[in-house]
């Protein structure tokens, strides 16, 4: 595993687990994103898969919304502890904008 805190987390949730899971007989789950609205634009490179750590909140219009933690090194545990969960952003996806769908991952899911 890497040696950063965050790193550390999302490689286990999103590698290990399923593995240990699937190496002791259990039948795999998939996890379903919960469709919220972005309150922030991103630019990743394409073809790398990318984990934004996020809160959320309700919008002015009432909509569930993430909002990106300010700091995102692998190695700021606090944003982890200070987050709701991760959104997860695919190979082909190379950003988003402010109002934009974007399907979130808590950490409750991520871990049960």
């Amino acid at each position: 595993l890497p040696g950063n805190p965050v790193a550390v987390f999302v490689t286990f949730v999103r590698i290990v687990k399923p593995l240990l899971l699937r190496l002791s007989g259990a039948l795999p789950q998939k996890l379903l994103p919960l469709p919220v609205r972005a309150a922030f634009a991103y630019k990743k490179k394409k073809d790398r898969r990318e984990y934004v750590r996020v809160a959320l909140r309700r919008g002015s219009d009432g909509e569930i919304e993430a909002v990106k933690h300010p700091q995102d090194g692998a190695g700021i545990l606090t944003s982890l502890t200070e987050t709701d969960g991760l959104l997860e952003f695919p190979e082909d996806v190379t950003s988003i904008a402010p109002g934009e769908r974007v399907g979130f991952l808590s950490y409750a899911a991520l871990i049960g």
